[in-house]
């Protein structure tokens, strides 16, 4: 997905290079064109203002992990929110692989707006506590919430973008070159945890570690936690077959739990 750049020559490799500049430049989302494809999931058990947890998919898009995240949420009493943003931007299932997952269209830095715009609906709704919001994120979600949390310390974001938020939780995310929060602080005051997979083989789990290591040097409040003997999307069931990914029952379970258990630590 983004480990690996496939070489493109010739007069092919212009012409698309121009095309993509052309679609990345009208490609952020606002909260006008977000709106209807951000789904809130509120816990049965509701009574008043609840908190709430922005859910972004990795690069091919929202899954059934999605889901089954926010019933994890919705149990403990946290409204699930699940961003869309290749719906969004009328990316399919195709495009998503073809120039998503190759980090060609919608890299981390542009998909922040998502989280702003997101976050900035949850402060206006009535139904969600706006001092309790949190956000996790999968593979290319989790670079998104890291480039979310870089230009805001940075200053390239609304003053109060990530008013409300108390932590993020992100699973095997790309933490390369790319990556505004790479070599850019990320702020000390939100706490972050990034699941680290060690047998990844579509990100860099060595990138994520010297992330966590040059950000916790400048005060940031991230926690690694390695699955030494994971993949990538070790806990998405439906993912489309890859040799890279292998679903694993008992470490989707524990990380089930960890989730839980990042939810609840933010509720005091």
């Amino acid at each position: 997905m983004f480990r690996r750049a496939v070489p493109i020559a010739g007069l092919g490799a212009v012409i698309l290079t121009a095309a993509l500049a052309l679609i990345t430049a009208r490609a952020e989302a606002t909260p006008a064109n977000l709106s209807d494809h951000i789904d809130i999931r509120m816990p049965e058990t509701a009574d008043g203002p609840v908190p709430a947890v922005v859910m972004l998919s990795g690069c091919g898009g929202v899954r059934q992990v999605q889901s089954d995240y926010a019933e994890i949420a919705n149990a403990q009493g946290w409204a699930a929110v699940i961003v869309d943003s290749h719906g969004a931007r009328g990316i399919g299932r195709f495009g998503a692989r073809a120039f998503v997952c190759t980090a060609l269209r919608m890299r981390g830095a542009a998909r922040a707006g998502d989280v702003f715009a997101t976050l900035e609906r949850l402060r206006d709704d009535e139904r969600v506590d706006a001092n309790r919001l949190a956000v996790i994120g999968w593979s290319h979600g989790g670079w998104t919430a890291l480039d979310a949390l870089a230009l805001a310390d940075a200053g390239e974001a609304p003053e109060d973008a990530l008013d409300g938020l108390r932590g993020a939780f992100l699973l095997y995310p790309y933490c390369g070159t790319l990556t505004r929060a790479d070599r850019n602080p990320i702020g000390a005051d939100i706490p972050v945890t990034i699941v680290i997979a060690g047998r990844d083989r579509v990100v860099s789990p060595g990138e994520c570690r010297r992330l966590v290591e040059a950000r916790r040097a400048e005060g940031s409040l991230i926690t690694p936690i390695e699955e030494a003997e994971l993949t990538h999307a070790f806990d998405a069931e439906d993912q489309p077959w890859d040799p890279r990914m292998r679903f694993d029952r008992d470490g989707a379970e524990r990380t089930f739990e960890r989730f839980a258990v990042f939810l609840s630590g933010l509720e005091g």
